[in-house]
C-alpha cells in the first residue's frame, strides 16, 4: 500500500496562508460547473446525531479530478475555530487512500469562495450598469471561522469595501475577530478615504468596538421597500441602522429564527446566506425571501434542506430560486454573465427610489461535496509540491 500523506491543521494553515485566492475561486467555480453538468457523484450524506454534535459523512467525486470522503462534526454549541473534520482523498486510478487532510479550515474557505463567486457575479452585473458605489459596507452576522473567511474573500473581490460591521451576540468573541482582521488589513500608507474600518457590534448589549459608519449608504439609512414599524428598543434601533447601511450582508450562523426583520434591508442589497442547512433553521424571515431573486449553490439541495426556502415553497409555491452557481460559470471556471438571469440585474439596480416586489438578491448555500473534492485536492497537490505533511503507511 502506498504512503498516505497526512496534513495536520498547521500544515493546512500554512498552505492556505500562501495560496492564491484567485486559484481557489477558479477551482471552486470549476467544481460548481462540474456539479451542474452532472459530472460529479455526490451521494446523499449520512448523519449521526449525538447529544453533543451532529456528524456528517459525505462521499463525493468529480469525474475529472478525484474522489474524497469527508467526515465533519457540527457541535450543538457555536464553534468559533471552524468545524472539526477530516477528508480522505483517494487515488483516482487505484482507489487507495493517498491523503488524510484536516478539514477544519477548508470548510469555511470553500463556503466563502462560493459566496465570493456569487457576489462577484451580482456585482459584475451591477458594474455593467454602472451601479456600484465607490464605498461599500459589509455586514456580517456571526464571528466564527465562516465569518472570518467571508470577510477576507469579499474584501478580495470587492476593493471598494470600506466598512465591515460584525454583528454577534457577545462582544469579546467578535472583538477577537476584529483584532485579527485589523492586523491583516491595517495599512498606514493608505489615505483615510481608502482605509478599511472594521468594527464589531453586540446584538445583546448594544456595545461596539468603535464608531459605526453608514458608508456609501448614509442617505439611505431609513430607506426600505415597505413602511417600518417604530423601533423603541435602542439596541434594535442600532441594529436596524446597521442592516440598512449594508450593501452586502452575510449570515454565518446556526440560528433557528430570523436575525433581523426583512423590512430593514434596503433595496439593491445582496445577501449571502450560508448558515441554515436543516428545515428548522432560519436566518432571515419570509418577507425577505419573498423580496429576493435567489442564486443557489445547488437548487435541489437548497429546496430540500434550507429552512427558509422550504417554508417559502410550502407557503406560496415560490421560493425565488432562479438558477445555481454552476450554470453561470463555464468548465474553465469563468463567469458567463450572459447566463445570469436578467432578473438579478433588475434587482441589483434597485435603490431607495426604485421599489418593487423583488428588489434584493440572495445567494443561498447549503454546501455541496464537490467543493470539498476541489479544495482538498488543491491543498494536497500543493502539499506534495512543498513536501509538507507526514507520510504514513
Amino acid at each position: 500500500m502506498p504512503a498516505i500523506r497526512v496534513l495536520s491543521f498547521d500544515h493546512v494553515a500554512a498552505i492556505l496562508d500562501g495560496i492564491n485566492i484567485n486559484d481557489v475561486l477558479t477551482s471552486q467555480a470549476k467544481a460548481f460547473h462540474a456539479y451542474s453538468a452532472n459530472n460529479t457523484q455526490t451521494p446523499q450524506r449520512e448523519t449521526l446525531i449525538t447529544p453533543y454534535h451532529r456528524t456528517l459523512i459525505m462521499p463525493a467525486r468529480i469525474d475529472t479530478l478525484t474522489s474524497v470522503i469527508k467526515v465533519v462534526s457540527i457541535p450543538h454549541k457555536d464553534s468559533k475555530d471552524g468545524l472539526p473534520g477530516v477528508t480522505i482523498v483517494l487515488d483516482n486510478e487505484t482507489g487507495e487512500p493517498k491523503g488524510l487532510v484536516n478539514a477544519r479550515l477548508l470548510t469555511p474557505i470553500r463556503t466563502a469562495a462560493a459566496s465570493a463567486l456569487a457576489t462577484r457575479a451580482i456585482f459584475t452585473a451591477k458594474e455593467s450598469q454602472r451601479a456600484v458605489p465607490e464605498r461599500l459596507t459589509l455586514v456580517v452576522f456571526g464571528s466564527g471561522a465562516q465569518a472570518k473567511a467571508h470577510i477576507q474573500l469579499l474584501i478580495h473581490i470587492l476593493p471598494q469595501m470600506r466598512n465591515v460591521i460584525i454583528c454577534n451576540r457577545t462582544l469579546p468573541r467578535a472583538q477577537a475577530l476584529v483584532d485579527d482582521l485589523q492586523r491583516r488589513y491595517t495599512n498606514t500608507n493608505k489615505s483615510d478615504n481608502e482605509k478599511l474600518n472594521i468594527v464589531a457590534f453586540s446584538m445583546t448589549t448594544g456595545e461596539s468596538t468603535g464608531p459605526i459608519y453608514a458608508g456609501s449608504t448614509s442617505s439611505m439609512m431609513s430607506s426600505t421597500s415597505s413602511p417600518q414599524k417604530p423601533t423603541q428598543d435602542p439596541i434594535q434601533a442600532q441594529l436596524r441602522d446597521i442592516v440598512q447601511s449594508a450593501d452586502v450582508i452575510c449570515t454565518c450562523t446556526n440560528s433557528r429564527q430570523a436575525l433581523f426583520p426583512g423590512e430593514w434591508v434596503k433595496p439593491g442589497t445582496h445577501l449571502n446566506m450560508v448558515g441554515s442547512f436543516t428545515p428548522e433553521m432560519h436566518e432571515v424571515d419570509q418577507s425577505l425571501i419573498q423580496r429576493a431573486f435567489t442564486l443557489a449553490d445547488a437548487h435541489r439541495e437548497c429546496e430540500e434542506e434550507a429552512g427558509e426556502f422550504i417554508l417559502a415553497k410550502s407557503q406560496t409555491g415560490d421560493n425565488g430560486i432562479l438558477t445555481e452557481l454552476g450554470l453561470i460559470h463555464d468548465q474553465d471556471g469563468r463567469l458567463d454573465l450572459a447566463s445570469l438571469p436578467k432578473e438579478f440585474s433588475v434587482a441589483a439596480l434597485s435603490s431607495s427610489t426604485v421599489k418593487g416586489n423583488k428588489d434584493v438578491t440572495i445567494f443561498k448555500s447549503v454546501g455541496i461535496a464537490a467543493q470539498d473534492v476541489a479544495i482538498t485536492a488543491q491543498v494536497l497537490e500543493r502539499a506534495e509540491a512543498l513536501n509538507l505533511g507526514s507520510c504514513d503507511i
